[in-house]
């Protein structure tokens, strides 16, 4: 039986993906004339950087301060997403979930402030039971332990919760946790290789959740 909804937020709730890919790109051209090409990109979604960035000074022969990225441009991303709309269905999806009388989770491997703030100033922080970030475990995605904690604190059982992501780090984080992940590529993680998923679809528009509560019975 479903008996919660765990959602991730960057790519899901807010297309922020997009955001974050424009800032890497111009970061990495201005300090180091490089292009990052999405595939490298997605290495970081859903999850962190540092892999990424191991990656590059190795391939590239550079040192990347990460000191300095991660001060300069977190004040990029507030700028450019300070006025995000939630993602076509996402109000209506959250809405059902709590009429369905599903709890509902917020999974992300980005930091409690961030996640926090961009709820409050969409008026859906009140539907969520349970708000799970960085901040709460040791590693992130593709990590299970985003979603052993949410389910933890929304006392279901793995088999009672279904996941909706849209990375491909989140989907093999969703796997490792032996839970259910529907998938929801966005512009970006769309040229992701997606497989062993519960269902994908283009938007939530297209979710049914009396339909996903009859799949789990």
């Amino acid at each position: 039986m479903l008996k919660a909804i765990i959602m991730d937020f960057d790519g899901v709730i807010l297309d922020t993906e997009v955001v974050w890919y424009s800032i890497f790109q111009e970061w990495f051209q201005k300090k180091h004339q490089y292009y990052l090409p999405i595939e490298e990109f997605l290495m970081c979604v859903g999850s962190d950087y540092y892999t990424l960035f191991a990656k590059l000074e190795k391939k590239l022969n550079i040192n990347i301060d990460e000191r300095a990225f991660a001060e300069e441009t977190p004040i990029q991303f507030i700028q450019k997403a300070c006025d995000l709309s939630p993602k076509s269905g996402v109000e209506q999806f959250i809405y059902s979930t709590k009429q369905a009388g599903l709890k509902l989770a917020l999974a992300t491997s980005s930091k409690d402030p961030k996640a926090r703030n961009h709820l409050t100033r969409l008026d859906l922080i009140k539907y969520f039971d349970v708000i799970v970030t960085s901040d709460l475990v040791e590693k992130v995605k593709p990590a299970p332990d985003l979603f052993l904690k949410a389910l933890e604190l929304l006392d279901v059982d793995h088999t009672e919760a279904l996941i909706i992501e849209d990375s491909l780090n989140g989907l093999i984080a969703g796997q490792n946790a032996n839970i259910n992940v529907l998938v929801v590529p966005n512009s970006v993680t769309k040229h992701s290789k997606f497989n062993n998923y519960f269902d994908i679809v283009e938007s939530l528009e297209e979710l049914d959740i009396n339909i996903l509560k009859t799949r789990y019975q």
